[in-house]
């Protein structure tokens, strides 16, 4: 297969599956095979379904036209193809779909045999089977949003294709680029507002194939079992994890996973304020980032994936647990935990009051950073024997870290509410973690010089800082991503501007901060929170014509009249929004009568927010 071969094939596919939506789109209406706009921001317009027609038929048509097309591809695509046409016109039963899906896995399996994952054969065919339904079902699920699914596709596609080109396996990168070119055919009628929708026609054969070529690609990684398992998985992160997160969330909360809801990651995403488009475009770059860790990680000898692996799953992990997070803005999880019972306790318990992911996630952290210290220390020059050796130290360094953590009160800490003082703690953390990892190293129960120490706790800390600040710093650029049309200028630069900018940052659709005027002539100019002071509240015409905003929020609460008169001419002849924002504290009565009452040590704290003007 010749290198021109491999690049004219999914723009084929491309052409193919573009000529035939329309046709596609024009009989699906003729027989009333629609699905309702309103779900994917539109305007409750019908929008055809049975997009997966033209995907399927691009990706055979280039396979025939490289005579690459292979009986399981065939019977893959077109029955699932049949089953999802079923679907869309007529709807079918969840138990109707899932057996389609495990007989056309089980006969694809039988055709071509299950990959080597352990000794038994019958496992072996069992795990494959499981594989392929999940990452149908997974793909399936994601088809919520205009043009997600698609992107998806294509990202996903085209790492398998260039993890098979460069292991030489010029089939499999065919197969993969074809149905890429396919995908791509589809997005540019699917994306918002999308003309056409791919429907469970396109859904379930283009997440059976990336399953099946996820699987083949990733035995291609001869250097490291590890990459082997991790490839497929790294490929279909996106669909996966929604699927993971969606399901713990539901047994959690106490509702049945198999239930429709509007609970999925891109749902989750709009409800922080960014828009569709950004919606889709963020999780192709999940995936596409995911994918490129997948052919990265599938080169590398193995003794550099025994280090790599932990930090990517840990990476993927924190993406899950703050999504899931997510599902408790409105009702806290200690809430929910004594409402429900059974199952969904257990998960809390697990999950935040024992620290159990977040446990899980140090292991990862701790494996890295001492692994990575040697890798450091000897200039990323490294044996796969010098790797083996170390292992057995890897319980020992668990043990160090989980103690020190303990002692320091790393596990104390809500990753939501994470701030640059927590630091001190990770530091401390980190230190106490190398200082019983010398004592074991003195003992005899690792290996560990001075400088592979330093190292290790360098490394451990900022492992420790990056991962609690993640929730944070995720907010921070969610928000910023968030459809917002609010320009925001804020009157004060002192604590209260502070809390309300840092606000301000971390909520999607709270509006964007232009700045700050304060009439501290030593501030000005300066800098708070990455915004600057542009000027005293005298000159807020002058900044106003200078960088337009929309609303004004005072944050000072020394402020007098005369500058309150002069914000609400300005907002009157701007035709602006104004608020105002006071932090204070109350002296509350003893006895608990009456609004705003007391609490047992006469002190409490009133924070409100009000207009002016």
């Amino acid at each position: 297969m010749t290198d021109v071969t491999i690049v004219a094939l999914p723009m084929l596919a491309f052409a193919v599956t573009a000529g035939l939506i329309p046709v596609v789109g024009w009989l699906a209406r003729r027989w009333g095979v629609t699905a309702e706009a309103l779900a994917n921001g539109g305007n409750g317009s019908r929008v055809p379904l049975l997009g997966g027609v033209a995907i399927v038929a691009g990706f055979l048509f280039a396979l025939a036209a490289a005579r690459e097309l292979t009986v399981w591809s065939v019977a893959g695509a077109v029955v699932l193809l049949a089953v999802g046409v079923a679907d869309d016109v007529w709807v079918l039963q969840p138990y109707q779909k899932l057996a389609c899906q495990v007989a056309v896995s089980a006969g694809v399996i039988w055709l071509t045999g299950a990959p080597r994952f352990s000794p038994w054969p019958m496992l072996d065919a069992a795990m494959a089977i499981f594989w392929l339904v999940a990452t149908t079902n997974a793909f399936n699920l994601i088809d919520g949003i205009d043009g997600l699914a698609g992107g998806v596709a294509i990202a996903a596609a085209l790492s398998i294709g260039a993890a098979a080109y460069l292991h030489q396996a010029p089939a499999l990168a065919v197969m993969a680029l074809a149905l890429a070119g396919a995908a791509g055919g589809f997005l540019i009628y699917n994306f918002h507002p999308a003309t056409v929708f791919m429907g469970d026609s396109g859904a379930l054969p283009t997440g059976f194939l990336l399953g099946m070529l996820a699987m083949r690609t990733g035995e291609l990684a001869i250097q490291s079992k590890l990459a082997w398992y991790a490839f497929p998985f790294l490929v279909m992160a996106m669909p996966l994890l929604d699927t993971a997160i969606v399901s713990v969330t539901r047994l959690a909360t106490g509702r049945p996973i198999s239930r429709r809801g509007l609970d999925h990651s891109h749902h989750r995403l709009l409800a922080l304020g960014l828009t569709i488009e950004a919606t889709a475009v963020l999780c192709w770059m999940v995936t596409a980032v995911t994918g490129g860790c997948a052919v990265a990680l599938s080169l590398l000898p193995h003794s550099y994936v025994l280090t790599a692996l932990p930090l990517v799953a840990a990476a993927v992990a924190i993406i899950g647990l703050f999504m899931m997070d997510l599902t408790f803005e409105a009702n806290a999880p200690g809430d929910v935990y004594r409402r429900l019972g059974g199952f969904a306790r257990l998960i809390l318990s697990l999950g935040y009051r024992r620290r159990l992911a977040e446990a899980a996630l140090d292991a990862a952290w701790l494996t890295s950073a001492y692994l990575g210290a040697y890798l450091l220390r000897r200039n990323f020059e490294i044996s796969g024997r010098e790797v083996s050796l170390l292992l057995p130290s890897i319980p020992w360094v668990l043990a160090a870290g989980y103690a020190a953590f303990s002692c320091t009160g790393v596990y104390r800490g809500i990753w939501r509410y994470t701030e640059l003082v927590d630091i001190v703690r990770f530091a401390n953390g980190a230190v106490l973690a190398g200082l019983i990892l010398v004592a074991l190293s003195v003992a005899g129960r690792v290996s560990a010089s001075p400088s592979i120490v330093i190292l290790f706790v360098m490394l451990l800390f900022n492992f420790l800082a990056v991962s609690r600040l993640s929730f944070r710093l995720l907010r921070t650029a969610l928000g910023r991503l968030g459809k917002t049309t609010q320009r925001v200028l804020i009157v004060g630069a002192g604590s209260t501007a502070a809390i309300a900018a840092q606000r301000l940052g971390e909520s999607a659709g709270g509006g964007r901060l232009v700045g700050f005027v304060d009439d501290d002539g030593f501030k000005l100019g300066k800098l708070v929170l990455g915004r600057p002071v542009l000027g005293a509240v005298g000159d807020l015409e002058r900044v106003y014509a200078a960088i337009p905003f929309d609303r004004i929020l005072v944050c000072e609460e020394a402020l007098g009249e005369g500058h309150l008169r002069l914000i609400s001419e300005v907002a009157d002849r701007y035709n602006l929004d104004v608020r105002r924002l006071l932090l204070k504290f109350d002296e509350v009565t003893a006895g608990l009568e009456g609004p705003g009452a007391a609490l047992p040590n006469g002190k409490g704290l009133n924070g409100r927010s009000q207009s002016i003007g």
